[in-house]
């Protein structure tokens, strides 16, 4: 990789105080799943978990287990996998809510208090004086109770400077092994936050490690993330594919390759797994990743300029800053190779797995069952499977929450449309192992069963559709229809689900299914608290 970098990053290397190492905290399952939409099941975080454990992250922020008995016990599955990492849960400075991370068995607790005087005034409704008091008597009472701390001042880059500089003090006085610094609204620059870390360094010395913590409102968390660490700090905050409230956090896989590619500096990711697990979490979360997306994005290795296209055959170095195979993705004659693998009726397991797995999926037996069940159906009514349509299928079955989860599944699904006939449907559905019969009408057919589906559903939890899309993945007449909806609670929490299908109304029906199913297991891990940092 050191040959790629840019002489002009080392021209300039010498006026930075760049750390030896720099240790990635992922709060994905934190701050990432307050990403509107985003809701993960107990089981789905512990995928996450395993595989950002593989993927090397030294911290995962599994939660903040006061929000819900269901995030409770989801932080308690994580520490009971006993990953090669430490699990941290998140807390505002309240002795109870370190008390339940404690009981948790959690390494590490992320405290939290808010330090601008606009939250002070109108979120806290208190002085400093009880801000510096109650910060610095947490993060006594979890250092006297073995666990290692991470101190964070929200709001810090709209705080004022001499204040933050004595809470920062106090709290690393009493213990503190981490001080994070949260630009929460994303309104810093690049400039401002590497001051910012500068002079909070002054203050704590070598007596704590610095952590930034940025969000991407402006579009600079990951340029703030880099200039922190340009001033020295030793550890940053990351979500997978940059999700998180509003519009995003700083990505995991943007910052982890600038700090390998560019600046040559010790990390512990293992790179390699960057692109499965950014597959994961777009699968899991219901969020597309965009095509023109830095490092993971489906262009991001793609040339169309003749010229360019040209001199990339003759060395790839030319136009792309790093290999793809650096993250894990497959080109050139990997890519031939498995582009000759026919994908219909008469696939098998290890042509499918090979397939798969040059995507980047990560799946269960069962989930490879369900998608070699698809193909097969698909082929026997004469259809050919088409790579983007594979990819569908596979995100539409590895989308969906685990089968115990499932309380809701479909049988049957009739609909009667046509010219100067109101359209109706009925659907047969096994509603938490009762069976249900139930008709509606709607103004065409996907309106009516979707209307069916909501009337049976509807004395387990109330919800609306707000969203819906459907997109043909490849020309014809049979074409496969992939149709993304959003749903919201009572609680207006939107959940984001997806379905393939080569009947479009099926494919409605079926993913109007997966958000509700998505909806009532995840109900119990959420209950509308504030998590912000």
């Amino acid at each position: 990789m050191t040959s790629f970098v840019s002489q002009f990053i080392r021209n300039v290397s010498e006026e930075l105080s760049l750390p030896d190492e720099v240790l990635f905290f992922d709060t994905t399952m934190r701050d990432g799943e307050q990403t509107p939409g985003v809701s993960f099941t107990i089981n789905e975080k512990k995928t996450i978990a395993e595989q950002l454990a593989k993927l090397g992250v030294d911290v995962i922020e599994a939660g903040m287990a006061i929000v819900s008995r269901g995030e409770e016990e989801a932080i308690r599955e994580i520490v009971k996998l006993g990953l090669d990492c430490e699990i941290c849960s998140l807390a505002r400075t309240n002795l109870k809510e370190v008390d339940l991370a404690l009981d948790c068995g959690v390494n590490r607790v992320h405290i939290f208090i808010a330090t601008s005087d606009l939250h002070i005034r109108e979120k806290l409704r208190m002085t400093r004086e009880q801000v510096v008091k109650s910060a610095v008597e947490t993060v006594e009472y979890a250092k006297e109770h073995g666990l290692k701390v991470e101190f964070s001042a929200e709001d810090a880059t709209r705080s004022d400077l001499d204040f933050l500089k004595e809470v920062y003090g106090k709290v690393v006085k009493a213990g503190a092994d981490v001080i994070n610094i949260p630009d929460t609204v994303g309104c810093a620059t690049p400039r401002a936050y590497a001051y910012l870390v500068k002079e909070l360094s002054g203050v704590i010395n070598s007596d704590a490690i610095i952590s930034a913590h940025t969000h991407d409102d402006f579009g600079l968390s990951v340029a703030n993330s880099l200039a922190a660490i340009e001033m020295g700090a030793k550890q940053v905050h990351v979500t997978v594919n940059g999700i998180g409230e509003r519009a995003g956090n700083a990505s995991l896989e943007e910052v982890a390759m600038a700090l390998v590619g560019l600046y040559g500096i010790k990390t512990n990711i293992k790179t390699e797994y960057i692109f499965e697990t950014s597959k994961l979490i777009e699968n899991l979360s219901g969020i597309k990743i965009p095509p023109n997306k830095a490092i993971i994005g489906e262009n991001a290795f793609r040339h169309e300029s003749g010229i360019h296209a040209h001199a990339v055959l003759q060395d790839p170095r030319t136009y792309e800053p790093f290999s793809p195979g650096l993250i894990g993705r497959k080109r050139s004659k990997e890519e031939i190779s498995l582009s000759s693998i026919a994908i219909g009726k008469h696939t098998g397991k290890h042509s499918l797995k090979a397939k798969l797995d040059s995507y980047g999926y990560i799946y269960s037996n069962e989930q490879l069952e369900e998608i070699l069940k698809r193909i097969k159906k698909l082929g026997d009514k004469g259809k050919s499977v088409t790579d983007i349509e594979l990819q569908a299928i596979a995100d539409d079955i590895i989308g969906r929450v685990s089968e115990e989860e499932q309380f809701l599944k479909l049988k049957e699904l009739v609909v009667i449309t046509g010219l100067n006939i109101t359209p109706t449907a009925t659907v047969r559905i096994n509603v938490g192992g009762e069976e249900k019969l139930v008709s509606d009408l709607g103004v065409g057919p996907i309106d009516a069963a979707c209307n069916a589906l909501q009337k049976a559903v509807k004395a387990f939890g109330e919800m609306s559709l707000v969203e819906y899309n459907l997109e043909a993945i490849t020309g014809g007449t049979d074409a496969l229809g992939f149709v993304t909806v959003k749903v919201k609670d009572k609680k207006d929490r939107l959940y984001t689900a997806r379905a393939a299908n080569e009947d479009i109304v099926s494919a409605s029906v079926q993913a109007l299914i997966n958000a509700v199913n998505r909806m009532l297991a995840s109900n119990k891990n959420r209950n509308g608290m504030s998590k912000n940092v």
